[in-house]
């Protein structure tokens, strides 16, 4: 810089602060790439220093200036007698208080930190003379992928995520358009430790032209994407932005749109030509990602239910299967996406309200993870197949497929006497216990089950409420009997013989 360089641009910093700097520099229209790139960096060295002495000479010309300054509202200009060939010094008186950035692993630690990746060499020259190069001068994401051996990506996954051994998955994009950046992703392969959080913080780092800027809070990657591990370095955005900014900016929002697109693109790719594999994601990621079904947008939603793996009453444990499979092997009189969610797939196995089910071959997905018992809440259906839960009263199996025993055909008709007569009976007897009796055609060896009215909340659900205080009271369920069963068989002879039933 000359004298009119440093009267303009370190001068207007020093007398009236950075924010005046930024407005003035936008009313004229200026580059604000030039606060990130020098402004606002040197202002902050106020923070430890207690003098600041620039000495700078502008390319082209011979003059040498040394600027001087407390950073308190003042500063001088004067010629320099020191030879300087190109380039600026900036020497740092700093402040005793803040010592500790004298010391060497001071240094190197932020410049690994903040300035690893910048293109050119950072020296720390100790007291005894000796010089070191201390940052890598070099970012593996700006190279060719094709220049990238499988060891170099190992090495920078251990280096960014403290993970170690190979990850998962490596997502390596240089996007070009209407935004441009770099992302380096990984995908490791075991859950993190702070995986379930409560702070569901992501781990992803932002750079700017090389220069490290966040990495927690910098609204990259949704936090059910948490797991993601790696860079993302923009050439668009400013250097000095904010997390505040950060959080409102539209190049940001198009970057985290990007993003989802590509990781959701490769997991499904991956589903599709390693299933074997990709159930080992599943594995350690799937609670984390049915996050997304609850808080992400409608397009994202379909993205997600698209990599969705889940147990059925038709797969074994270690066979899930997708939305798309289910669709695939439903009947032609099925409509509807069938489920039942609980603690355990055993349990769940064995619940009386799958005996009809099985009895047709209707499949059923099961559900565990604790998260099922929201996204189910908010999704309503993939592909105009609605889901629904078998806990629902307003089931008709018959409608789908009748089971070959036209004895029991004749008894699930629910318009007949005999039925009427048994519902009746039921009823009176547990008066306002229950909503409703209807018969089952869900029930196969089971007497009777539990059932919720049509609209009404999730069984699990509505446990979970109430065991959050968050609901007082249960409400009124619907009782589906079988009268198929002896009991109730028994029972309606009685009622037939006008014999006198006691309890």
């Amino acid at each position: 810089m000359n004298k009119t360089d440093l009267i303009n641009n370190l001068g207007t910093i020093a007398n009236s602060g950075t924010q005046k700097f930024i407005e003035q520099l936008s009313s004229k229209k200026t580059d604000l790439n030039l606060i990130g790139q020098f402004g606002v960096g040197f202002y902050s060295a106020f923070m430890v220093s207690d003098k600041i002495k620039v000495i700078t000479s502008k390319a082209g010309e011979k003059e040498v200036y040394e600027w001087i300054s407390d950073g308190k509202g003042e500063y001088s200009i004067e010629d320099s007698n020191e030879e300087l060939k190109r380039g600026t010094k900036i020497i740092l008186k700093i402040k005793d208080s803040e010592s500790e950035f004298l010391e060497s692993h001071r240094i190197r630690h932020i410049i690994n930190t903040y300035s690893d990746h910048v293109a050119f060499p950072i020296e720390l020259i100790q007291e005894d003379g000796k010089e070191e190069i201390i940052n890598k001068a070099s970012a593996i994401w700006t190279r060719n992928a094709s220049d990238i051996t499988e060891k170099e990506y190992e090495e920078f996954f251990n280096h960014v995520s403290h993970f170690p051994g190979k990850p998962w998955m490596t997502m390596h994009n240089k996007v070009e358009g209407t935004v441009e950046y770099t992302n380096l992703l990984f995908i490791p392969d075991s859950k993190p430790f702070d995986l379930f959080h409560p702070d569901r913080k992501t781990r992803v780092k932002l750079y700017i032209k090389r220069v490290f800027i966040s990495e927690e809070g910098n609204e990259l990657i949704p936090s059910y994407l948490r797991f993601l591990r790696g860079v993302v370095d923009s050439e668009d955005l400013p250097l000095n932005i904010s997390r505040e900014t950060l959080q409102h900016n539209k190049i940001v929002q198009k970057i985290k749109t990007s993003i989802i697109k590509k990781v959701l693109g490769n997991l499904k790719t991956k589903a599709e030509k390693e299933p074997k594999e990709y159930l080992n994601f599943w594995k350690n990621f799937s609670e984390v990602l049915k996050e997304g079904l609850c808080e992400s947008t409608i397009e994202e939603k379909k993205l997600l239910l698209e990599i969705c793996k889940f147990n059925s009453t038709l797969s074994d444990n270690n066979d899930l299967i997708s939305l798309d499979q289910y669709i695939e092997r439903m009947g032609s009189d099925q409509n509807e996406i069938y489920f039942l969610n609980g603690n355990n797939i055993d349990a769940l196995r064995a619940h009386p309200q799958l005996e009809g089910f099985k009895k047709r071959g209707i499949e059923v997905l099961l559900l565990t993870d604790h998260v099922d018992n929201f996204w189910i809440n908010v999704v309503h259906q993939y592909k105009d197949k609605n889901f629904k839960s078998i806990t629902n009263e307003k089931i008709d199996l018959n409608k789908i497929k009748k089971i070959d025993d036209e004895n029991k055909t004749e008894n699930i008709n629910k318009d007949s006497e005999k039925n009427t007569k048994l519902i009746n009976f039921v009823k009176e007897i547990l008066k306002n216990k229950i909503k409703d009796v209807t018969i089952s055609s869900k029930l196969v060896s089971s007497p009777a089950c539990i059932s919720t009215a049509e609209g009404g909340m999730n069984l699990r659900m509505e446990k979970f409420l109430i065991e959050q205080n968050q609901l007082h009271s249960k409400s009124a369920k619907v009782l589906e009997i079988n009268p198929n069963h002896p009991i109730f068989k028994k029972i309606m002879n009685s009622l037939l013989n006008n014999n006198k039933l006691d309890f």
